[in-house]
């Protein structure tokens, strides 16, 4: 596992067509993928600095697109990466939400043990863990890590965010 602090997040909420959507977000400078999910938010944008500045600016060009109705940025304090997860890139992909009582770390290192995990980042706001999860298929990916994550204790809450395909290819998480 390797450390990586240079990561924030922004949670989009988008009406209208998404695919249009995602590709003027990808073209914004400092946006590394724009995933589209089905849950509480329509879009995970992943930024490729938690530079405040720079954070900012990118939301400020995001949130100026007409399609976006509403946005949530998160800053990561602490990352750890799983460098070994290979997956391919247009694999499933699932990021759970997570409410914790107790240790981040001892959180942390547990769910780096969860099959397919790829990152996890504690960040701030309504939720405590950012994690994500990269599977060959979505069978594999709620059946060998989403489900895991009840079982960790110190885990209150989580919510789970599943990725899909657009009708054409994007750049992905």
């Amino acid at each position: 596992m390797t450390r990586n602090d240079q990561t924030s997040y922004i949670f989009a909420k988008c009406k209208g067509e998404r695919a249009h959507t995602v590709s003027q977000i990808q073209r914004i400078p400092n946006v590394e993928s724009c995933t589209p999910v089905t849950g509480r938010f329509d879009l995970v944008i992943k930024l490729g600095t938690n530079e405040p500045t720079k954070a900012f600016t990118t939301m400020e060009k995001i949130r100026s697109i007409p399609s976006i109705t509403n946005t949530q940025t998160t800053i990561s304090f602490e990352s750890i990466i799983n460098s070994s997860n290979k997956t391919d890139s247009e694999s499933p992909l699932a990021f759970a939400l997570l409410k914790v009582k107790g240790s981040f770390d001892t959180i942390l290192r547990k769910l780096k043990t969860i099959p397919n995990f790829a990152e996890a980042h504690v960040i701030p706001g309504a939720f405590d863990i950012l994690a994500a999860f990269r599977a060959d298929s979505s069978e594999e990916l709620l059946e060998k890590s989403v489900e895991k994550i009840g079982s960790i204790n110190g885990i209150t809450a989580s919510e789970t965010l599943i990725s899909y395909n657009l009708p054409e290819k994007f750049g992905r998480f």
